[in-house]
């Protein structure tokens, strides 16, 4: 008889010691380089400690610059020091409606509120009747908030969450992630008076710094003599290219570790590293490419493909593309929001008659350009 098929898989160089530690999810229990973020982060919070409401909190900043793992490290640190605060974690890119929210807020409240069958407006309901009973203080995070934007359904919950403090339940507390930093600016008027918002921005790691937490990681993930010497500073490098992002650079790791096991290598080498840049990128960039608002889609599509445009000229563009454009100082504005998310590359030049003009190309190959229309 022949013998189990995984017999024979499991006869190999085992590289990755607890891959776990190179998961997206991964939260360290010690976060380099955010120190000044999460005490900025805990000053905010720390009034739930007294039975008092906490200040509402706006994190923002580029992609893998740590903002979600330092909200979930300093939430999991106040749960620990004290039963007086819950967090719940929401991400509004897999529930990005009003109602879903809701209901998702109102059953972590302890009120079961099924997500159909009941209009938003009853799910709200539920939530002011829910925090009646609370025997402890809800802090719920929205992560990728941006998300709300594209039905305007930001200002409506934020506005609903707001009002539980005109009820007289002020036990409440927010805390809203996104790599757009002017996402408060895009919301209701009346909303933006009454957030009273403490903004936490989140700089880009700088190389060195990719390099330590690189390092770290790695001394967990993987046997001590399983990375060639000069992976961690390749690694590293990539990662800084594209702005900082430590998300892509983990995942490179990752990804290398298990190719070179699979071929049953003893190291993994830069080679192994490089092999995976190209499908790591590509997924990266279809996650963000999937975040993005209908506008900023539709101007993505219209820079041409290998070359750039004056954004002046991409503005005219844009004007004839669509039935109700946005205001010229908006457009800038999400070309901005582009570029920040390393989606295009932007650069000063002299064009005559104009004089200084911004040129605006893309950064990745438009072959790459799979825009997804949203449900």
């Amino acid at each position: 008889m022949p013998g189990n098929i995984f017999s024979k898989k499991s006869k190999i160089n085992e590289l990755l010691k607890d891959e776990r530690f190179l998961y997206p999810e991964f939260v360290p229990e010690r976060l380099p380089f955010r120190d000044a973020e999460i005490d900025n982060l805990v000053f905010a919070l720390q009034p739930v400690l007294k039975g008092k409401k906490p200040q509402n909190v706006f994190v923002c900043g580029k992609s893998g610059t740590g903002k979600t793992a330092t909200v979930k490290f300093v939430l999991n640190e106040l749960q620990q020091y004290s039963d007086r605060a819950k967090g719940l974690y929401i991400n509004c890119f897999q529930l990005n409606t009003r109602h879903s929210i809701l209901t998702q807020i109102a059953n972590f409240l302890g009120e079961p509120t099924p997500r159909r069958g009941i209009a938003t407006d009853e799910a709200y309901s539920k939530v002011v009747e829910a925090l009646k009973h609370a025997n402890f203080f809800p802090i719920v995070v929205l992560d990728e908030a941006d998300q709300l934007l594209h039905d305007k359904e930001a200002s409506k919950l934020f506005y609903d969450l707001l009002r539980v403090v005109e009820y007289g339940q002020g036990r409440f507390g927010m805390i809203f992630i996104s790599n757009i930093s002017d996402f408060v600016s895009l919301l209701d008027d009346r909303v933006k008076s009454s957030l009273a918002e403490q903004t936490i921005a989140f700089e880009p790691y700088s190389p060195q710094q990719l390099k330590e937490i690189l390092k770290q990681r790695a001394q967990y993930a993987f046997h001590s003599t399983a990375l060639d010497k000069d992976v961690i500073n390749v690694a590293a490098a990539h990662a800084a290219k594209l702005g900082g992002d430590a998300r892509i650079a983990i995942e490179c790791l990752l990804r290398a570790g298990r190719d070179a096991e699979k071929k049953n290598a003893e190291k993994v080498t830069t080679e192994d590293l490089k092999g995976v840049f190209s499908e790591v990128d590509s997924r990266a960039l279809q996650k963000a490419l999937a975040y993005l608002s209908e506008t900023e889609s539709k101007i993505l599509s219209l820079i041409p493909a290998n070359k750039d445009i004056a954004s002046g000229d991409l503005f005219e563009v844009y004007e004839k593309a669509v039935e109700k454009p946005l205001s010229q100082r908006r457009f800038r504005s999400l070309v901005s929001v582009l570029e920040r998310m390393n989606l295009v590359k932007t650069e000063e030049a002299l064009k005559k008659p104009r004089g200084r003009t911004r040129m605006v190309s893309l950064a990745f190959p438009k072959s790459q350009l799979n825009l997804k229309k949203k449900k």
